[in-house]
Parts: C-alpha cells; structure tokens; sequence
C-alpha cells in the first residue's frame, strides 16, 4: 500500500469503529435477549427452546441508525425444539402467547409480523421469529436447518426454510485467516480460550467493509420517498456478495477495493435467473425478487456504480484533510465522518505530544503507523497563548 493508501485506510477503519454498536448496547441486548430467552424457555415442563442470534448482530456486522429517531434491529431465533410436528398458526402463536403471559413484554409486544413477534426497547426493536428443527432433530454442527412459518392471511402460513448457524459459519470461513489472528490477539488480552470468541467481539477488514457498505447504502437511500427506499438493496446480498469477493486483505482499504471491484461477479445467472444463492441453503435465492420485479436488480448495479465512485475514486481526487471529509460525508453521512476525522485528530495531537507521529510524504500526511518511508515529527518548539 502507498502512504496515501495508509491515510485512507486510518479513515475508513476510524469511521467503521463509530458506526459500530456500543460496548454498552451490545451488552444490552445481549442481557435483553437472554431475559427473553430464560423467560420463553420456562413456559412449560416439556419445553426445549433455544434463543440465538442471527444476522448482523450475529456476524458483527451491526450498523448505528442513521438518526437518534431510529433503531438498532436485534434478530433472535426462538427455537422450539420438541415442536417440529406442531402447525404454523401452533409455533407462531406459541411464542406470542407466552409473551404476552409476561407483563412488561405485553407492553412492549408489536402486532404478530409475517414471520417474526417484534419487541420494542428504549434504543432497539427484538425480531423473534418462532421456528423448528427441519430434521429429526436439531445438534449443531450437522443438524441446522429450520422451519419457519410465514403468514399469508389470518391462520394461514406457509413453511420457510433457513439455516443461520450455517450461514454464520461460512461467513466466518470466508475470513478464516483474518478472524483467527483477530481472535487470538483477542484472547490473549482478555485470557479466554479463542473458540470461545463470539464473531461479534471481534472485527476483520470484511465485516468492517459490509459496515461501510451497509452505511453507503443507508445514506444513498435516506432521503428518497418510502416508495423508492423498497428497492434499496438488502443486507444480505450485500454481506453474501462482499464475503464472497474477500480475498483475506489485511486492510479496509484493500477490502473495500476488492470487494466493490468483484462482488457483482458472483451474482449468477441460472435458467434466465438471477440468483445470489444462499451459500447455507443451496436453494434459497437471495435475489428471488429481482426476477419478479427487474428494478430490484437494476437498482442495485445503481448503487454498486454510485459506491464504487463515491467510496473509492472521489475522496482521492481531492487533497487535503477537509475536503476528503467533505467527500466521505457524501458516502456515509455528515454527523459520523466529522465525529471520526475529529477523534484522529485528537490522536495525532496526541501523538505528536508523546514523541511518536510521522510524517508519510507531501501528500500523504500525518500518521500515528511509522512506515519505511515516514519520518518521525518533532514536538512543537513555539509557544502561543
């Protein structure tokens, strides 16, 4: 990478780490989903459920929202393990009927949702979607699928199929290398053993870049009518297609290239389908609705073009620190970059106080990462008031 490359990759990890939940929240919707889960799993003598987590939060993939006026989405499997032969109108209902045996959940509890019963906190929304083991049983690692049910109309559902723990352990392959070194830095520090190392507490160059990618996409779509948002492309293709393009870079900047240069490669086509193929359920397609409605797919090569020019190419056509934080405020919002440049800039008067900031070149900056080519900066010698 040049000196320049570095810069931006400070930029785009910094912004990353403040789209990132809180410590704090993260805690707090663990506790919270625990409660939910101790208190659905005590509803009867013969019960067997099980609560995990499933989507971003699973794969540390979460985003802050755009405004305070929105939510964090906190996705929980509740699964009813001694339930496989039950209906759809039985395992759905079950579900909502003992949260609703609860006083403070009732009061937080949402109208029944297709697929989900949704739990509304001060700070998050909890999507708990009721569901059985698809084989005989469920045992992880080989035994994972699910049913779910969808509802069609008033006690009529319909099976879905799904396999989180699968998926969430090919996303975690795709970055294998990365992830272990991570992990293992990870326990060292914190003295815990690495396979006890949730995916949540750590952070590689993909999942900061399926953030990035998340952010470009929230920003792009905030300000059109709720007609066009319905087209804005889904995190899941977005997550599938960028853990397919990683390569193990071991810098943002690097994925982020990467990633926006090679993911529309892996979308297929099969019998005059588009598919984005669910790499945990060979038969599931991410996609499906961009071969029903063709401005799904349309409108995701618009995005993927508008990310490509906003993220990679015009933040390097300007110089200086104030007009590349001009140019990212486009891609991920006003209030998260100036917040991020302001906390480097606190890190390089930092730096420079304790004797250990470098100079990288004419263009390329300051940094706090000394490289063959960096020079170190003296401390100020003057004195103003």
């Amino acid at each position: 990478m040049t000196e320049r490359e570095l810069e931006f990759n400070k930029y785009f990890v910094k912004i990353a780490e403040n789209l990132d939940i809180s410590d704090t929240m993260r805690d707090k919707a663990i506790k919270s989903y625990q409660a939910v889960g101790n208190w659905l799993g005590d509803c009867d003598v013969d019960s067997d459920v099980k609560i995990m987590p499933q989507g971003s939060f699973n794969l540390g993939t979460v985003i802050k929202p755009i405004t305070d006026k929105d939510e964090y989405d906190i996705d929980l499997v509740c699964l009813l393990k001694n339930m496989r032969r039950a209906d759809g109108a039985t395992i759905k209902n079950s579900v909502g009927d003992r949260l609703k045996e609860n006083e403070r959940y009732k009061k937080m509890l949402d109208k029944e949702g297709k697929r989900c019963w949704t739990l509304n906190y001060d700070e998050f929304h909890m999507d708990i979607l009721p569901c059985v083991p698809n084989s005989t049983f469920y045992s992880e690692p080989r035994f994972t699928e699910i049913k779910l049910t969808h509802k069609i109309s008033e006690m009529h559902y319909t099976p879905k199929y799904s396999n989180p723990y699968k998926y969430h352990e090919w996303f975690e392959q795709q970055m294998q290398v990365r992830a272990y070194e991570i992990k293992k830095e990870f326990a060292a520090k914190n003295q815990v053993e690495i396979e006890k190392v949730p995916l949540y507490n750590i952070k590689t160059p993909l999942q900061r870049t399926v953030q990035l990618l998340k952010r470009h996409r929230d920003i792009t779509y905030s300000t059109l009518s709720d007609e066009a948002k319905k087209y804005a492309p889904i995190s899941m293709i977005i997550t599938t297609l960028a853990a397919h393009a990683y390569n193990n870079e071991s810098s943002v900047y690097e994925a982020l290239n990467n990633i926006l240069n090679n993911m529309e490669n892996y979308i297929e086509i099969k019998n005059n389908e588009y598919w984005v193929e669910n790499p945990a359920m060979t038969k599931e397609n991410f996609a499906e609705k961009w071969n029903s409605e063709t401005k799904y797919r349309d409108e995701f090569m618009k995005w993927l073009q508008r990310a490509k020019q906003e993220i990679l190419v015009a933040p390097k056509e300007v110089f200086g620190v104030h007009n590349v934080s001009n140019k990212m405020q486009i891609c991920f919002g006003e209030n998260i970059v100036r917040k991020s440049f302001s906390d480097m800039g606190i890190e390089t008067k930092s730096a420079r106080e304790s004797n250990s900031l470098y100079a990288t070149g004419l263009t390329g900056g300051l940094t706090t990462n000394p490289t063959n080519q960096s020079k170190k900066v003296g401390g100020h010698t003057f004195f103003g008031k």
